[in-house]
């Protein structure tokens, strides 16, 4: 007697304001319309969230600041925009 195959789930960790997030599900959805497209069953997607910065004030950063700080943070040194 043959069982049928387990279906994957994909849980997901995303921050809603995460750029690299945003093209990670942009990735994600373009990777589940090929199987759909060919016919492949879907693993179940899970979407849990998370907040890469929970300290940051409700009024938000001056990202220009905030990347330079990150920067000079990580050695790479003063970025000029």
């Amino acid at each position: 007697m043959e069982t049928e195959p387990t279906l994957p789930i994909v849980d997901v960790v995303s921050d809603v304001v995460c750029p690299w997030c945003y093209i990670g599900k942009r990735h994600l959805d373009a990777a589940l319309a090929t199987l759909a497209e060919a016919g492949q069953p879907l693993p179940t997607v899970r979407w849990h969230p998370y907040e890469l910065n929970p300290d940051l004030p409700a009024e938000g950063v001056d990202r220009r600041q905030t990347h330079v700080e990150i920067s000079i943070l990580l050695g790479f040194g003063f970025v000029i925009f």
